[in-house]
């Protein structure tokens, strides 16, 4: 099995994971496809890099920007 370097938003829709967002503050769960993202990133000129996204998303439930960015299934 080979390891699959998940740096940008690009890199989960090529190898066709979804983004699993986890919130930290209060473990609401959210599963995002990333072309969603990678479309969100275009109108707004941000950058795909996973690190910059992670920064920019906010929980749906309680506000918080506190999250974590990973690969959640492959679709």
């Amino acid at each position: 099995m080979s390891s699959k370097r998940l740096d940008t938003i690009s890199d989960y829709s090529r190898h066709g994971f979804t983004l699993r967002v986890d919130c930290r503050v209060c473990r609401r769960l959210a599963i995002i496809d990333p072309r969603t993202i990678t479309l969100l990133c275009q109108q707004r000129q941000w950058s795909k890099q996973i690190a910059a996204v992670e920064g920019r998303l906010r929980c749906s439930k309680c506000g918080s920007r506190d999250v974590r960015v990973g690969p959640g299934f492959k679709s």
